[in-house]
């Protein structure tokens, strides 16, 4: 059997607590209004909003670390997608790099014993500064010209192939 001590304490337990707090004139005629609606008394009311408060507040911290947890997932997606495309761009400008350097070199056509003229480009309306994209050969002299030498490019020219001139022809042009 229990003892009167024991159930004294065991009621104590049991015995919501008391919480005393001041709170400003607006705010209690809030609560006395809302309670008498309600058909509560203010204490009631004021117990069941802090534990609807709670609750909210327990429900939205776990919906935002399930969300934070979410877009650190994302993250970590796109960085691994971002990663796949970046060294695939990478390899493929290198492969690209290799394939113009093992581009063949343009040999220029074998000099002949005898000097000829160098050509007249009367068809060309003017010379326009180029770099080239790939090995040529000069049209003035037949030097090699290899990808990104400086050279000119014959503008005005129909029905052919424009010339394209060395900068040492361009000058040799401009003197005739």
């Amino acid at each position: 059997m229990e003892s009167k001590d024991d159930r004294e304490r065991h009621r104590r337990r049991r015995k919501e607590r008391v919480l005393h707090t001041r709170v400003s004139e607006e705010l209690d005629e809030a609560l006395q209004d809302a309670a008498r609606r309600l058909r509560l008394p203010v204490s009631n009311l004021v117990r069941n909003v802090l534990e609807d408060v709670f609750d909210a507040v327990e429900a939205v911290t776990e919906n935002v670390g399930d969300l934070v947890e979410d877009v650190v997932e994302e993250a970590q997606d796109f960085g691994r997608r971002f990663e796949r495309r970046w060294r695939r761009r990478t390899e493929s400008a290198r492969e690209r790099i290799v394939e113009m350097e093992r581009e063949p070199a343009i040999e220029p056509p074998r000099a002949s014993t005898s000097p000829e003229p160098a050509p007249e480009f009367a068809d060309v309306t003017a010379w326009q500064p180029v770099v080239l994209n790939g090995a040529r050969i000069c049209a003035g002299c037949g030097r090699a010209m290899r990808r990104g030498d400086p050279a000119y490019l014959g503008m005005g020219v129909t029905g052919a192939a424009a010339p394209i001139l060395c900068e040492p022809c361009l000058d040799r042009e401009g003197e005739a």
